[in-house]
């Protein structure tokens, strides 16, 4: 039975707990959603599996934002309803549903006759869930090419696991490969491991914070330029990612990363991109972002800081 604020009882089975959403099968009317905050209460008689959480736990008690479980360890515990990222019935958890998420974005600056300039940008997001296991994977690509800037491009691929094996801590695994004309990059490479925490994650908001160890290899178009840089080295890494949608539709967001290296103290790297995503009609939005690069130890001829503005158009699922 489903409780609501209202008074109002639904009689049916759960279907799914989602970041902002319980999805209920009713007796009389089908399938339905309901907010989470609109639920006074939950009373359910099947075995759930719990994101973070290796087998099934059961319900002993539901009552405004607090779950009580009991779970195969034989531990009892108390649980933030809103907190709940993901719970559904155990035996629909063994066929290993996938979540897919996603945006692409593109945009640019194209100018002809008294001035000359192309830029370009474009960017591929994907969030793929199945179980306890996150898979991010992006894609970049930009162009500059005008009469100050003579076709300079950058291409970056990365992918980052994280396996949720706790209620709100998650182990990460991320690697990328990337080329940055204007940095004297040829070709870049990253593998790191770490540990992240995560304060929240619903439809609405979301926060994490992680760190780990990074090992780095690059290789430079000009060498000469390059005499006083590290080719090949470990870094300490740290990232934060947070994101807010509002009741009416705009989302803004905050993504940081810094890299430190083991090697030289002196050797560090940071960047941050803030922005925010407004929907012009279903599926398709406007994003406007300000990206921003600080490479302590630069190319020779290269300056130490990277700013960037950027406004395009996208799809979201």
């Amino acid at each position: 039975m489903l409780t609501l604020n209202n008074g109002d009882r639904v009689y049916g089975s759960l279907v799914l707990v989602e970041r902002d959403h319980v999805v209920w099968k009713s007796e009389n009317f089908g399938e339905i959603r309901v907010e989470k905050s609109k639920v006074l209460s939950l009373d359910t008689d099947v075995d759930l599996k719990i994101a973070g959480r290796e087998g099934p736990c059961a319900l002993a008690g539901h009552r405004r934002e607090q779950w009580e479980l009991y779970c195969e360890e034989g531990e009892g515990w108390v649980m933030d309803f809103p907190a709940i990222d993901r719970a559904e019935p155990y035996v629909n958890f063994v066929g290993n549903p996938v979540v897919f998420h996603g945006n692409v974005n593109a945009g640019g600056v194209f100018e002809s006759g008294n001035r000359e300039r192309q830029d370009l940008d474009l960017n591929v997001n994907l969030d793929v869930r199945t179980g306890d296991f996150h898979h991010l994977i992006s894609a970049l690509y930009q162009s500059d090419n005008g009469p100050e800037v003579d076709s300079l491009e950058r291409y970056q691929l990365a992918y980052n696991l994280r396996w949720i094996f706790a209620e709100k801590w998650f182990a990460a695994a991320n690697t990328a490969i990337e080329r940055e004309e204007a940095r004297n990059l040829d070709l870049g490479t990253t593998y790191g491991l770490g540990l992240g925490y995560l304060f929240f994650d619903t439809d609405k908001a979301t926060l994490s914070l992680q760190g780990g160890v990074s090992s780095l290899q690059e290789a430079f178009i000009d060498a000469a330029l390059s005499q006083d840089q590290d080719r090949h080295y470990a870094a300490g890494r740290s990232a934060l990612n947070y994101r807010y949608k509002f009741d009416l539709g705009p989302e803004v967001y905050f993504d940081h990363e810094l890299l430190q290296s083991m090697n030289n103290s002196d050797d560090y790297q940071t960047s941050a991109q803030v922005g925010v995503r407004t929907p012009l009609v279903k599926g398709v939005l406007m994003e406007i972002a300000h990206h921003w690069l600080y490479d302590n130890t630069p190319s020779l001829g290269s300056e130490k800081e990277d700013t960037k503005l950027t406004v395009g158009v996208g799809y979201q699922w």
